[in-house]
């Protein structure tokens, strides 16, 4: 049985600092997925009242002042159950919203199944960003000429959120194959965690996206 394919307990979501017709719209996009997701509104200052496994803010959002910035999600943030949930998500502002100490950057174009395995995926432990384009196989940034293809491959993946076993998947690999490229991206990237490997996909144009080989956009 795969990563995906373990039964687990609903997550327990709520959105920080929202208006209504957001916070209404959510739990409506979520409500089909009750029994792996729960909304809990918020409470009358814009946060949750009630105890929570994520909280969704969006960090970057351009009206934001520093103040609300900085105190929206203060306590999420240093119980490692924030998720920047956001319409903005750049690479660059992913970075930021990452080394702030987001467990996640998810685009708010997400359609709801997909935020669902990404909320689900998160509360795992796992550091996903998802900005609602996905490369498909074989296709890979080509920002760094550090990585073989094949680990520019993996890497690109991990930086787009995709678990070891969905990695072998989309990359047509074994599993063991798939955590010998880690082994070696990881060496000449010099990171040891997950969360890093993010975090330099980020930083190395990995969530970016890039021209096929007809000059049109991939999109996923």
């Amino acid at each position: 049985m795969t990563e995906s394919q373990v039964p687990h307990p609903p997550v327990r979501v709520a959105l920080a600092h929202e208006c209504e017709l957001v916070t209404r719209g959510f739990a409506d996009m979520l409500a089909p997925f009750a029994p792996r997701a729960v909304v809990v509104p918020p409470g009358p200052d814009g946060y949750p009242e009630d105890q929570v496994d994520l909280v969704l803010f969006d960090s970057l959002a351009a009206t934001l002042t520093a103040a609300q910035r900085q105190d929206g999600a203060r306590d999420a943030r240093a119980e490692g159950r924030l998720v920047t949930y956001t319409w903005n998500p750049r690479p660059d502002l992913v970075q930021l919203a990452l080394a702030d100490g987001a467990r996640g950057c998810l685009a708010k174009s997400l359609p709801g199944r997909d935020l669902v395995v990404a909320l689900e995926a998160i509360h795992r432990g796992r550091i996903v960003v998802d900005c609602g384009t996905r490369t498909s196989r074989g296709r890979v940034p080509a920002r760094s000429t550090l990585l073989t293809p094949r680990e520019a491959e993996v890497v690109s993946l991990i930086t787009q959120g995709f678990d070891n076993f969905s990695i072998a998947r989309e990359a047509c690999l074994s599993i063991n194959s798939v955590k010998t490229y880690i082994r070696t991206a990881y060496r000449k990237m010099g990171v040891t965690t997950r969360s890093q490997a993010v975090l330099w996909g980020v930083r190395n144009g990995y969530l970016a996206e890039f021209p096929d080989d007809e000059g049109a956009a991939l999109t996923g």
